[in-house]
């Protein structure tokens, strides 16, 4: 076995030995896993939430080729590409496109609020991996709610303390296809790896 992937291997198997994730479909579990990894958090494994038929659903929307919106651009590079290109899912941040600037300026939003906005005019139905911009998140349900968009799913683990946690407990009482977290807790890396792990599972499945 690769180097990488043996290492990989002996962490999943600590995480096993030192959680409970049996309320997961093993499906979920691998999503679960992989986000106890990218933290060494093994309260992910009590933190994580996952609505029942999400990750089914995020698998499907790969499968399709729908694209991979990012609130920021540290969520775009960690999602890995090695599976991306059979399906040709196209992975996108608006954050700093110079429309998404000057309308955020114009509007006095943030510009995760209007990267939002501007995703769902072009991409109402997409994949979402937000982990950076609670604004981001709670645009994205205001948009929702109001019919705006449809998102096939959503990784919504924004960290912080000001209305990240708000956003995900928002997120939690939809039935938009989610995975998100309890708490202050998340980050990029949490969004990517979520993406991540429905990746492996559209692998595995192939």
């Amino acid at each position: 076995m690769d180097k990488g992937l043996q290492i990989e291997h002996d962490s999943f198997a600590i995480i096993d030995a030192n959680t409970d994730l049996s309320r997961f479909t093993s499906e979920e579990q691998v999503i679960a896993r992989k986000l106890i990894h990218t933290t060494g958090d093994l309260e992910f494994a009590q933190l994580t939430s996952i609505l029942p038929g999400a990750v089914e659903a995020g698998v499907a929307a790969l499968r399709r080729g729908a694209p991979i919106i990012c609130d920021v651009e540290m969520v775009r590079v960690g999602i890995t590409t090695r599976y991306l290109q059979h399906y040709g899912n196209p992975v996108l941040c608006f954050i700093s496109e110079p429309e998404v600037l000057e309308r955020a300026r114009a509007e006095n939003l943030t510009r995760a609020e209007t990267a939002m906005l501007y995703a769902a005019e072009r991409y109402p139905d997409a994949l979402y991996a937000i982990g950076n911009a609670p604004t981001a998140l709670l645009k994205l349900l205001e948009l929702t709610a109001a019919g705006a968009m449809q998102p096939a799913f959503v990784a919504g683990l924004p960290v912080g303390f000001v209305k990240a946690e708000e956003s995900k407990d928002l997120l939690r009482q939809t039935t938009i296809p989610h995975v998100t977290n309890l708490g202050p807790k998340g980050g990029s890396p949490c969004a990517a790896t979520v993406i991540n792990g429905l990746l492996v599972v559209l692998a595995q499945g192939q």
